[in-house]
């Protein structure tokens, strides 16, 4: 599995930097059409996953400067609620307005993110249920990569490196539900273990198994020792089940 302490936050830094660019080479191009139609996500257009990098990366930026401050803020003004609000209030944006501040803000976010020492990323937050700054900062990863997918214009999740699929499968395993061991088992041979309870397992590729437990459509096959695949929980489910690990 994914073993933050194996990785320098530098690192992952410099990860999510790099998404940023792709980010912005895919989206700078866009029209106002192609930001109308519909994105790889059920009922957003691309200007809703656009809205949703936005609102993130507004909030990531301010949490920041928050802490760097001493001071407590809640992620997203209202909550989820509000985050919701604010996607679609902006989704409907100009084109041009909104890649502009998307990409604006991705790079405030890498320039927030490579002013912080080694004794910033321990300091506390509040996104979901709180925890250090290294944990927005994997947030951080995971809402560009999984955005850059849905924007449904070319980049699949076979772009995805080993340790970004690792990490997936550490954060999203309270979606394996209840009374299941999930065992993935990749064409290698190689083995990962989620859950508790009767094994099933699950053969893939990495990346196609990291794309399925995210919810997002795979390019190889992913098979189930059981036939059907499981019913994943869903996001909130899993969420509360980790709160209550």
């Amino acid at each position: 599995m994914f073993e933050l302490s194996k990785h320098s936050p530098q690192g992952i830094v410099g990860h999510v930097a790099g998404v940023h660019d792709r980010e912005r080479a895919l989206i700078q191009p866009l029209s106002d059409e192609q930001i109308r139609a519909a994105s790889g996500l059920p009922g957003w257009s691309r200007g809703h996953v656009l809205a949703a990098r936005l609102a993130f990366l507004e909030a990531a930026i301010r949490q920041i400067e928050y802490v760097l401050h001493g001071r407590s803020i809640e992620f997203y003004d209202g909550g989820k609620p509000g985050r919701e609000a604010e996607v679609e209030r902006h989704s409907d944006r100009p084109g041009a307005e909104l890649i502009r501040a998307v990409e604006d803000l991705g790079l405030a976010l890498d320039a927030a993110w490579s002013r912080l020492g080694p004794s910033d990323w321990g300091l506390p937050v509040s996104y979901r249920e709180g925890g250090p700054m290294t944990k927005l900062l994997l947030a951080s990863w995971r809402e560009a990569e999984l955005h850059l997918v849905d924007f449904d214009l070319g980049v699949s999740p076979a772009g995805w490196t080993r340790e970004f699929c690792l990490h997936l499968f550490d954060f999203l395993a309270p979606r394996v539900p209840e009374g299941v061991l999930l065992e993935f088992r990749t064409p290698g041979g190689e083995v990962w273990t989620l859950g508790m309870g009767q094994p099933v397992c699950v053969t893939g590729a990495l990346t196609d198994l990291a794309a399925w437990l995210a919810g997002r459509a795979s390019l190889g096959p992913v098979e189930s020792s059981t036939g059907a695949l499981p019913r994943l929980r869903g996001l909130g489910d899993a969420q509360r089940a980790r709160r209550g690990q």
